[in-house]
């Protein structure tokens, strides 16, 4: 049985760490000779530019993994770092998320058990939300690491990732496992700190990785270097930081169980009070309910009681603005006093209440 281990890393809320922790544990990981592949899940590619690959110099990307082509291999690339490679990211995963046929959610965990084997360590970059992607990711992890950065709105989104994170659990990988939640960010000037990591402690207790990320300038300055905080200075603080969570991981792995947790994971799940169905569509929106559709289908009914955010991830945007309550969407490039050509849809509270087909005749 291979004891090679797939870590997701995953926040729906930007900018709390996330492809800072992707790319540096790696890193740490290949310092201390293990084989690690970074697997770029996230359509802006920060992993793969901060690492200074460029992204459209690949002809193979992680989006090959989501279209089911045979060679994974193929996709794999080289990095400057010792015992790391990476399936680099690309734009166009944003296209996988809008597309109704990518709705198979073992499509990554296909792809990567044919990788396995020839790494330690599988590290999934994951999308800044809980679309198709992420969900893809959760699927085919054995663990996640949760970056929450040390200010007040830590605990955004963690009730929905929480939800999240059980569902898959429950229907589709029952072995996912919560690896620990890292606190990044962290600053001793600022009163607050302090306060967040003990806040944090009473809902995760002994699931709080002991190694805290503390800010450090040099951590920023690495990745618009195209590098690792390892090879860019190595006797940074934050370079001590990561090779201490690479080290706190290893020995959890060594042990083959997680660090005794003062509340079970079972519990902390058990405690989450958002539930998200994958089953009862008539009661809540499941996978194959919420997954990307085209304008073209006419499936609009399932629209209602989505949030705005749910909206973008199966619609996208256009030209909508974000702080309207009316959205409107083309869905017949032909246009006739007949036919019905554009999608209105009205919010109420963010989610949407109502949606018209309407005529729209352009001037």
């Amino acid at each position: 049985m291979s004891l090679s281990k797939t870590i997701a890393i995953a926040n729906q809320k930007g900018g709390v760490g996330k492809t800072t922790t992707a790319i540096n544990l790696s890193s740490a990981l290949g310092i201390l000779d293990y084989s690690v592949l970074l697997i770029d899940a996230d359509p802006q590619a920060n992993a793969t530019s901060g690492l200074g690959i460029q992204t459209k110099d690949n002809d193979f990307t992680v989006v090959d993994l989501f279209r089911a082509k045979e060679n994974s291999d193929q996709c794999i690339l080289e990095t400057h770092c010792p015992n790391l490679k990476i399936i680099p990211g690309s734009i166009k995963l944003a296209e996988i998320e809008l597309n109704v046929e990518n709705s198979i959610l073992t499509r990554l965990k296909t792809a990567l058990d044919s990788l396995k084997s020839q790494f330690d360590f599988i590290i999934i970059d994951c999308s800044p939300s809980l679309g198709y992607l992420t969900l893809n990711s959760f699927v085919a992890a054995d663990s996640i690491i949760i970056p929450v950065q040390c200010e007040f709105f830590a605990f955004n989104g963690l009730q929905k990732l929480l939800a999240t994170i059980k569902s898959i659990k429950t229907n589709f990988n029952s072995t996912l496992d919560i690896e620990g939640v890292l606190v990044t960010m962290y600053d001793k000037r600022l009163s607050h700190s302090n306060h967040i990591i003990n806040e944090l402690k009473k809902h995760f207790q002994d699931l709080i990785f002991k190694t805290i990320i503390k800010r450090n300038i040099s951590l920023s300055e690495a990745s618009s270097f195209g590098s690792s905080i390892l090879d860019y200075n190595v006797t940074s603080e934050g370079s001590t930081d990561y090779l201490n969570l690479s080290q706190e991981i290893m020995k959890k792995r060594a042990l083959k169980q997680q660090s005794p947790l003062g509340k079970k994971i079972p519990q902390i799940l058990q405690d989450t009070k958002e539930e998200i169905s994958f089953l009862d569509p008539q009661k809540e929106r499941n996978l194959e309910y919420y997954k990307p559709f085209k304008l073209e289908n006419k499936n609009f009914k399932k629209l209602i009681g989505c949030t705005k955010k749910e909206v973008i991830v199966l619609l996208g945007l256009v030209y909508n603005d974000i702080h309207s309550n009316i959205w409107m969407y083309r869905i017949s490039e032909k246009t006739s006093m007949f036919r019905k050509n554009f999608l209105y849809i009205y919010f109420e509270k963010n989610t949407v209440k109502h949606i018209q087909l309407k005529r729209f005749k352009f001037r």
